[in-house]
C-alpha cells in the first residue's frame, strides 16, 4: 500500500497600493502554514515608496499612517521566502494577482523571483468557477429558475441576460438601486482583483 504524502500548504493574500504591477508595492502580506484556523499565520506590514492609492485604501482601510514605522520590503523579502520554500502547495484567491505582486517586489529590490515553477497553485476562485460554473445557462438556472432554449443564439442570449439581471437584482436586493452604483461595482469586477 502506497503511503501518502503530507503536503505543505501554504495560503496567501497581499493588500497593496492599487493594481498596477509595475508601480503598486504590497503593504501587508500574510501567509497561513495549512488550512487549520489553528494554523500557524504570519502578517508583515510593509511601507511602501509610492503612495496608496484611495481607491486601494477605501477597500483594504490601510493608511499611509498606519504603516510609517513599518519595514520596507527588502527588510522581510528573506523571512517571506523561506515560508514559501517549505511550501508544497499555494493557495490564494484569484492568486495571479498575489503572486504577480509579489515577484514584482522582489525584481523591485533586484533579488531573483520566487520559484513557483515545483508548487501546485491552487486558486479557491478558479476552483470555484469550476465547480460552480457561471455560464449565461447557469445563471439563467439559478437566478430565473429554469434553463432556456436557444442558447447562443444572440436573441435567446439578450432575452435570458435581461431576465437573469432582473433575478439578480432581487435576489441581491438591488431592485431600485442607482444605475451608476450598479455600474460601478461591475466596473470594479474589471480589476485583477475582483475580490477586493
Amino acid at each position: 500500500m502506497r503511503q501518502q504524502s503530507v503536503e505543505r500548504i501554504v495560503i496567501f493574500d497581499c493588500e497593496t497600493t492599487g493594481t498596477d504591477r509595475a508601480a503598486d508595492q504590497i503593504i501587508e502580506l500574510c501567509i497561513q502554514e495549512g488550512l487549520g484556523e489553528d494554523a500557524p499565520r504570519h502578517v508583515w506590514r510593509i511601507r511602501p515608496s509610492v503612495a496608496i492609492h484611495p481607491g486601494a485604501q477605501a477597500i483594504h482601510g490601510i493608511s499611509a499612517d498606519d504603516l510609517a514605522g513599518c519595514p520596507q520590503f527588502a527588510a522581510v523579502a528573506d523571512a517571506i521566502a523561506e515560508v514559501f520554500a517549505r511550501a508544497d502547495v499555494v493557495v490564494g484567491y484569484n492568486i495571479s494577482f498575489d503572486i504577480d505582486m509579489l515577484q514584482a517586489e522582489y525584481a523591485r529590490i533586484e533579488r531573483p523571483p520566487l520559484d513557483f515553477a515545483a508548487l501546485r497553485i491552487v486558486d479557491a476562485l478558479r476552483l470555484w468557477q469550476h465547480c460552480e460554473p457561471r455560464s449565461l445557462q447557469h445563471a439563467h438556472q439559478r437566478f430565473v429558475g429554469n434553463s432556456f432554449a436557444a442558447a447562443h443564439s444572440a436573441s435567446a442570449d439578450v432575452a435570458a441576460t435581461g431576465r437573469v439581471l432582473a433575478g439578480m437584482l432581487e435576489a441581491f436586493d438591488l431592485a431600485g438601486q442607482d444605475w451608476a452604483q450598479i455600474a460601478s461595482v461591475c466596473e470594479s469586477g474589471r480589476d485583477s482583483k475582483p475580490n477586493r
